[in-house]
């Protein structure tokens, strides 16, 4: 089956629904878990074991979310879409609770890396091969595999802390880290939705130049800062998203819904978590982006 324009479309779309779903339904685990590299082993096995639920419960819950749009987007003759998400959901457990096992390793540069070579491999064989659609969702949802394996392959272990953390990590440890990493990505999200309105394709680019130029902190006095404000932000996105599906099937609103429902995505997170929040300093956050 051949892969046309309308089918890219919808799997970007798929993916970015994916992202939205992880938003709202994940909790940051590996990269607070990673904290605790060299910890004492009694430490670090508590922390652990508070991680894997944490994860567990995340894939449960984001494998929930995807199957409710799944059906929402076959009830809406969107088959094709519907099954891309199903497709693309297949990378999930690389990052939820995959990532827990490669915590200890720093894998700022080998999982990119191996997403990024299983994704042109994958593409490569989908097109030679004319795998259509099916392929292509699946060549993307590799690339999470193949960051795991690069990273649990090649990835250099964490430096440690100074000092070295003697408590084991809590609820509340994750959950502020969630809602700081919410907050992070809700003004990248912002930001970058109005560049490409702006500048097209373009935009993505410079949002993406803009992130390591730290454009992202002027940005960010365009987020609310009150729970009310947030909470309509939330809301609004979500449903602008649920109406554009509402009214029609075309793949360029397809995409729209995809980019509004990660809006609100991170803002449902960063409200989710709001009574959590403090001042939360991490290494990186998942680039899901």
């Amino acid at each position: 089956m051949h892969l046309g324009h309308a089918d890219a479309v919808r799997l970007l779309a798929a993916n970015a629904f994916l992202t939205a779903a992880r938003s709202i339904a994940t909790m940051e685990a590996m990269q607070v878990l990673a904290g605790h590299t060299g910890s004492p082993k009694a430490v670090r096995r508590a922390s652990k074991r508070l991680a894997w639920r944490i994860d567990l419960t995340s894939l449960a819950g984001t494998a929930a979310l995807l199957a409710l749009l799944a059906a929402f987007l076959w009830w809406r003759d969107m088959a094709a879409a519907a099954l891309m998400v199903g497709l693309v959901s297949i990378g999930l457990p690389a990052r939820h609770p995959g990532s827990l096992l490669i915590a200890w390793k720093d894998r700022t540069v080998a999982w990119k890396m191996g997403a990024a070579i299983t994704g042109l491999a994958a593409a490569a064989l989908v097109y030679l091969l004319g795998g259509g659609i099916v392929g292509a969702a699946l060549a993307l949802a590799a690339r999470e595999w193949g960051g795991l394996a690069a990273t649990a392959l090649f990835a250099p272990r964490r430096t440690p802390r100074d000092p070295l953390p003697e408590e084991p990590l809590t609820f509340a440890d994750f959950a502020s880290r969630t809602e700081a990493s919410s907050r992070r990505r809700l003004t990248y999200r912002i930001g970058k939705s109005a560049l490409v309105a702006m500048f097209g394709p373009f935009g993505n680019i410079i949002a993406r130049t803009g992130r390591g130029a730290h454009l992202d902190r002027r940005i960010a006095r365009f987020v609310p800062r009150h729970r009310g404000s947030m909470a309509l932000l939330a809301l609004g996105t979500v449903v602008g998203a649920v109406m554009l599906l509402l009214v029609t099937t075309e793949p360029a609103a397809l995409l729209g819904a995809a980019a509004l429902a990660r809006i609100g995505a991170s803002a449902g997170s960063a409200l989710l978590w709001w009574n959590y929040a403090r001042s939360s300093v991490g290494e990186e956050d998942d680039d899901d982006e």
